[in-house]
């Protein structure tokens, strides 16, 4: 106790604010004990605090009251709770803390007044507190929390998430994959992850089970626990997975919530607490799709497919060199400005709506180029498609991989190329309608573009395809979507010195399903699979499109595939030779993949799923 010692407070002061624990100070009790608000007069000033007092015939005892103190004089972040010291004096035992007006979160959940803005804003806060408890305490132990509860999330006059209640917390070694404790099971039941409870066996997935309670908590507007009621966790379980979750969820919540930002939310919920502890979410990103489901939120622009490129550099740059052109809803795309010569060195945007023409920022142009052309759409015309090269700069700022041309394809014409044309091709085609902006990187030119997608209809759009544009006849039409929850586990491919054919293979709940067999009316020299891992996500393909020879020659169709993923790339398949392509995109808009067959896989595109 020495290192604390600054804590102390004398019972006397304690007694003083709360006016010897007068009942008119009372304002909730907890397995520990009850709990004050009180005015302590402390370093020269007053400060309004919460004073939790160990009742002796609690459960908890020295063990959780010496835990408290350990944790709170050690770690501190905005989204835990203060502690201004403690007493442990005339058999009395208490804890002070920074006082929370708004109380708990448990006393919230039910109130339609709490909206979901706030909810959002609250799940994220408490996310931040918890992720650094397993993660960011220091680079050799981690602090499992062992009681994550609505009623131990305190609010801020601010709204503010601060993590409570530190009792029952256990540190353990952070420098391996998976940090586990053997211990007696411990928390609230509702909360309890059941694989800790039958087992002993805690891990950081542990308080991730219960943090995913919570937020179905916040979803739903009813506590885990009600008398007489199902457990929420098992019951918002089945709701999701047969796609009733509406039918749980408080109906004045329901109405102020925009689909995107529900189904980003209740997706990460429902990951939080699978029974497979190996495919819970780390608590980092628990955070990184809860912001996504308050932007989506929050976002006043038309909701629209995750970003599909980009094309030219990788370097992630600062603020400055990033651009952003964003159609915004009921605008329409009237005219692109193209600085350029031998590259693109600046883009501009003109929309219009309601007769009223409105220009974004130039993009790029720290340099400028020998021409200036202006692409003026009809109104009935409309992009369908941008084909372009990468190059790499030369002269004053030699060396950096930029655009080099671009040509932007409606349904009317081609208008470019603009720029010089290399021999690094991209193309990226859309359907009608779809298109939804432009974005990249910037600097002395154009050095990296990307393109918004919206989605056309329930959140899905269709990206490509590459290879035969023939339409063909029905039975020439090949599909794979997949299903909600499902993850794909496995692509078996057929090839040789050409794609033959393409399956896929999902998993849900442990049950595996496969698909029909895409292409394949003829058949390859070899069979080669590729094994996704958990957690394994498909975030491009890259391929060449070729030309069929020997019996069926003359075909155009899908000559090699690769398919690169968060952790490797599978591939290539079949022979590298023909035209290539690759076709990027964000994190978690992954959907599947359509195409055209034959004897061959003669075209592919992508599905994604709106993301923002």
């Amino acid at each position: 106790m020495e290192k604390v010692e600054h804590l102390r407070i004398p019972l006397e002061k304690i007694r003083e604010a709360t006016n010897n624990f007068d009942q008119k100070h009372f304002i909730a009790k907890g397995g520990f004990g009850s709990v004050y608000k009180g005015e302590l007069s402390w370093s020269n000033s007053s400060i309004t605090v919460a004073v939790k007092r160990l009742d002796p015939t609690s459960d908890q005892g020295d063990q959780e009251f010496l835990m408290e103190i350990t944790m709170l004089s050690s770690y501190r972040h905005k989204n835990l709770v203060s502690l201004v010291g403690f007493c442990d004096e005339d058999k009395e035992k208490v804890l002070v803390y920074m006082h929370e007006s708004r109380g708990s979160l448990d006393i919230y959940i039910h109130d339609p007044n709490l909206t979901w803005k706030q909810r959002l804003k609250i799940s994220i806060g408490a996310a931040r507190g918890l992720n650094y408890l397993h993660d960011e305490v220091g680079p050799q132990h981690r602090v499992l929390h062992r009681d994550i509860k609505s009623a131990n999330i305190l609010l801020s006059d601010e709204w503010e998430a601060k993590v409570s209640d530190f009792g029952l917390s256990k540190i353990g070694p952070a420098n391996l994959q998976h940090t586990f404790l053997v211990t007696n099971a411990c928390g609230t039941f509702g909360y309890l992850d059941p694989i800790y409870y039958r087992s002993g066996v805690l891990t950081k997935e542990s308080d991730v089970y219960s943090f995913g309670v919570v937020l179905l908590e916040i979803l739903c507007g009813r506590l885990a626990a009600e008398n007489g009621q199902m457990f929420l966790g098992p019951l918002a379980e089945t709701q999701y997975e047969e796609n009733k979750l509406d039918e749980i969820i408080n109906p004045t919540l329901r109405k102020q919530m925009k689909l995107n930002s529900l189904n980003t939310f209740s997706a990460i919920a429902y990951q939080c607490i699978k029974n497979n502890r190996s495919e819970r979410p780390t608590m980092a990103r628990v955070i990184e799709k809860l912001e996504n489901a308050f932007e989506i939120q929050v976002s006043l622009k038309t909701p629209i497919i995750a970003r599909v490129g980009t094309w030219g550099t990788k370097s992630t740059g600062g603020p400055q060199n990033r651009w952003d052109f964003l159609m915004e809803k009921d605008h329409k795309l009237k005219m692109i400005t193209v600085d350029h010569g031998d590259l693109i060195y600046s883009l501009m945007f003109t929309t219009e709506s309601n007769g009223v023409l409105y220009t974004s920022n130039k993009a790029g142009g720290w340099n400028g180029g020998d021409i200036v052309s202006k692409v003026v759409f009809d109104d009935d015309e409309e992009l369908i498609d941008i084909n372009g090269t990468v190059g790499v700069s030369k002269g004053q700022y030699a060396g950096y991989t930029i655009i080099s041309s671009l040509s932007f394809v409606t349904n009317k014409m081609i208008h470019g190329p603009f720029g010089e044309v290399t021999n690094a091709p991209f193309s990226v085609p859309c359907e009608k309608g779809s298109f939804g902006g432009f974005y990249g990187l910037a600097g002395y030119y154009i050095d990296s573009i990307g393109v918004y997608m919206r989605a056309n209809s329930e959140e899905i759009t269709r990206v490509g395809i590459w290879g035969t544009k023939s339409p063909g006849g029905p039975r020439n039409q090949w599909s794979f979507q997949l299903e909600r929850n499902h993850y794909l586990k496995k692509i078996t491919i057929d090839h040789g010195d050409l794609i033959y054919s393409l399956m896929f293979t999902t998993e849900y709940r442990g049950l595996e399903k496969t698909t029909d067999k895409a292409g394949g009316w003829n058949g390859g020299d070899i069979v080669s699979e590729v094994t996704l891992e958990w957690g394994e996500e498909i975030n491009a393909i890259s391929g060449t499109i070729g030309v069929s020879e020997g019996t069926y020659a003359g075909y155009t169709i899908i000559s090699s595939l690769s398919f690169v993923t968060s952790k490797k790339t599978h591939g290539p398949y079949g022979r590298a030779k023909g035209t290539p392509f690759t076709v990027p995109w964000d994190k978690g808009s992954f959907a599947g993949f359509y195409g055209k067959q034959g004897y061959y896989i003669d075209g592919i595109g992508v599905y994604l799923k709106a993301t923002m």
